[in-house]
C-alpha cells in the first residue's frame, strides 16, 4: 500500500513538473509583432573637445551628447572674462555634406548650449568660414 501511496505521489509531482515546463502557445510571447515596429535607432554616441582662445594656451572645453530629439554641449571657458571665443560645430548630415554652426562663448563662464536637432558633431574648429555658408 505504501509503494502505490509512493508512485501515486511521484507520478502527481512529475505531472505538476511537466504541466509547469510547458505553457499553452497563448502564453507564449509573439515575435511578430516586434518584428513588425521598427526598431528605433539609438543616437549617436557623446564626443568631446577642445579649441585654444589666445596665446597663452587657454582653452575652451566642450563635451557633447546627442539625444533622441535635441544635441546638448557642455562647455568650460578658461579664456580671460570679457573675451569671447567664436567656434564652429561641425555637424554630420546623415552621412552626405557637413554642415557648420558658429556659436560665441563669453570667456571664464562654463554651463550649457542646446542645438534644436539630432545631428551627431564630428568636431570643434577655430575655423568659423564655414559657418557663412549655412
Amino acid at each position: 500500500m505504501r509503494a502505490l501511496i509512493s508512485a501515486g505521489g511521484m507520478l502527481a509531482a512529475a505531472g505538476l513538473t511537466f504541466g509547469l515546463m510547458t505553457a499553452p502557445a497563448s502564453a507564449a510571447p509573439t515575435t511578430a509583432s516586434a518584428s513588425t515596429t521598427p526598431a528605433a535607432k539609438p543616437p549617436p554616441k557623446a564626443g568631446k573637445g577642445s579649441v585654444k582662445c589666445n596665446e597663452n594656451n587657454s582653452r575652451v572645453n566642450f563635451s557633447w551628447k546627442t539625444g533622441y530629439a535635441s544635441t546638448k554641449v557642455y562647455y568650460n571657458n578658461h579664456c580671460l572674462g570679457g573675451f569671447k571665443t567664436k567656434v564652429a560645430f561641425k555637424f554630420w548630415n546623415d552621412g552626405s555634406t557637413p554642415f557648420y554652426k558658429c556659436v560665441s562663448f563669453e570667456g571664464m563662464t562654463k554651463g550649457t548650449y542646446k542645438f534644436a536637432h539630432i545631428n551627431e558633431i564630428m568636431g570643434v574648429s577655430k575655423d568659423t568660414k564655414k559657418c557663412e555658408k549655412n
